[in-house]
């Protein structure tokens, strides 16, 4: 398994050629041109204009422009700013649990915990309770043993508009979080209780994992679906989790970005057809995006055999391109 910071500073490296401690920059590739990233330039409107579109951004700062583009791609998450100027009735809805998340070093694990869950991928599951763990990169993205950091995704449900879901996401500041918790911001007293109930529920090798992070972060579990991936005779995209936000059960949103753009370039470079291009966009973003409704259902509000779990994540390793898309799922609207 990768790193949220690997993948980001690989990324870096290839796309704008940004210096890090994790990887070198590669060769600049004839005729793949010039990229430029802009920081803090919120997008604040889009506007047809025939030939193109114009997208308008603001600073934190206060500064203001805007831009001409051929084409606007919307990759800017399940909160998506871009897909909310376009659909501002398609919203982002809680689904009721929470996915408490942190990282412990390898080296400071027990024995017991690094033999249970070092090299493998490790479930747990309880009513209204699951929990995984699994090996990422450690610090600058090293992958030597021992200097790895032990990952863990813990799903507890928290019903909405409950004081124990107001208290998780009230950070150390005092102000309410509507959907993530930052890594370092969570309450202590929050956490310290969250803790208490894991040493209550969870096998000890987990209760030890979520004991000992040290700067825990929680998302709420979201849903949300765009009902189309292109606007403006094809001038603005959605690709990813700005398109459909997948329930993490899925293990499907990092593939459904990189699938989404690889078929768009193809899409743009005559390989593929429209047709086919918005089939495939929207079968994969349909059909997934309800399959991680289901799979989360049953796993945080249905009693099931272990058995029936297992047989549910076997389904979610189903490699994309052996998906086969329901009708419901590919009717271009």
């Amino acid at each position: 398994m990768t790193s949220w910071d690997l993948a980001y500073y690989l990324m870096r490296a290839n796309y704008d050629r940004v210096e890090s401690p994790y990887c070198e920059v590669p060769a600049p590739v004839r005729g793949h041109g010039k990229a430029t990233h802009l920081h803090d330039h919120c997008v604040v409107d889009i506007k047809d204009e025939g030939d193109g579109v114009r997208v308008f951004w603001k600073t934190s700062k206060g500064e203001e422009g805007n831009m001409l583009a051929d084409v606007l791609i919307g990759a800017d998450g399940p909160s998506s700013t871009v897909r909310k100027l376009l659909c501002p009735e398609v919203k982002r809805v809680y689904a009721g649990y929470c996915a408490l998340r942190g990282t412990v070093p390898e080296h400071e694990a027990s024995e017991d915990v690094r033999e249970a869950f070092c090299e493998r991928f490790t479930f747990f599951h309880g009513p209204g309770v699951q929990i995984l763990t699994y090996l990422i990169p450690g610090r600058n993205g090293t992958v030597e043993p021992g200097e790895r950091f032990i990952n863990f995704v813990y799903y507890t449900n928290f019903p909405e508009g409950s004081p124990e879901l107001d208290e998780i996401m009230t950070d150390k500041d005092g102000n309410r979080r509507r959907i993530t918790m930052p890594p370092g911001m969570t309450d202590p007293k929050a956490w310290e209780k969250q803790k208490a109930i894991a040493r209550e529920r969870l096998p000890p090798q987990f209760a030890e994992v979520v004991c000992g992070t040290k700067k825990p972060f929680v998302q709420c579990v979201t849903d949300v679906i765009s009902p189309d991936h292109e606007f403006m005779g094809g001038k603005v995209v959605l690709i990813g989790d700005s398109l459909a936000g997948f329930r993490p059960h899925t293990v499907a949103s990092t593939s459904q970005a990189a699938f989404d753009a690889m078929i768009y370039a193809d899409y743009v470079s005559g390989k593929v057809t429209r047709e086919e291009w918005k089939k495939q966009t929207m079968g994969y973003a349909r059909y997934i995006q309800r399959k991680g409704i289901e799979m989360g259902e049953r796993s945080q509000h249905q009693r099931l055999p272990l058995e029936e779990l297992i047989h549910d994540r076997d389904v979610a390793s189903t490699p994309r391109e052996q998906e086969v898309y329901p009708e419901w799922a590919t009717a271009i609207r």
